[in-house]
């Protein structure tokens, strides 16, 4: 009979009844019978209340990674959790995504920002922009993209006619928590480093690079490299030819 490779859970916090949904796999480093969760808000919580207070049941079991990413958003999504303030999820995903726009403390981090960023506090203070830099980033805004059906003709173009920053709109045109954000003309595959363009297995299944095997997977390329290296993920490999 297949074991289970992990499960989705919902921590819940007897003193204010908040909850948390999360995923868990059997075999990672630490005890996993013990594990409440890893949320920002959520370990807040346990170091304010202590870990006795709160509880944890199994929502459901999967048998894949796959799996198990599915049914994590699956739940998040039917019990709204991102939304809810009966629940201490700011994102979709445990899997990188978009912590800052269902912040609850966004506008506080966004002033925070501004100022790391305005004047003397900027490393960029000072010193002139090169050509180099300006073309470069012109180039980067300048690809169209769609957004809710609409076309635009560059980042820059819908980040004036959304009020949105241009940052904000790149952000999540490479955030699966955004499905209608859309690149007509895809990113490339650069490899981050030397191993990322190795090729890798997961699952039984080989891949030419950890950038492809990240995009099959909806991960990023960081966060695949990192599983070719860990004891959670045994079936995750560096293919050394």
């Amino acid at each position: 009979m297949e074991k289970p490779f992990g499960f989705v859970y919902e921590t819940t916090n007897t003193v204010n009844n908040m909850k948390y949904i999360g995923k868990c796999i059997y075999g990672r480093i630490n005890n996993w019978e013990t594990y409440l969760g890893s949320g920002l808000y959520l370990k807040r919580a346990i170091k304010k209340y202590g870990k006795e207070k709160f509880i944890r049941v199994i929502l459901v079991e999967a048998y894949s990674d796959i799996e198990l990413n599915q049914l994590e958003e699956y739940y998040i999504s039917k019990r709204n959790a991102v939304e809810s303030k009966e629940y201490y999820n700011i994102k979709m995903t445990s899997i990188g995504g978009d912590c800052f726009t269902t912040n609850p403390n966004k506008e506080h981090i966004r002033s925070l920002r501004v100022k790391q960023m305005t004047g003397a506090s900027n490393h960029q203070y000072g010193k002139p922009k090169t050509k180099k830099m300006i073309e470069a980033v012109k180039k980067k805004n300048s690809k169209a993209i769609i957004i809710d059906g609409i076309e635009y003709s560059s980042i820059t173009a819908a980040s004036v006619a959304l009020s949105l920053y241009c940052t904000t709109i790149s952000y999540r045109l490479d955030c699966d928590n955004f499905p209608s954000y859309k690149r007509i003309v895809p990113k490339s595959l650069r490899p981050t480093n030397k191993h990322a363009a190795c090729k890798c297995q997961v699952h039984d299944v080989v891949y030419e690079s950890i950038a492809k095997a990240a995009l099959a997977h909806g991960i990023s390329t960081h966060a695949m490299r990192n599983r070719m290296y860990s004891r959670n993920f045994p079936d995750h490999h560096i293919i050394v030819e």
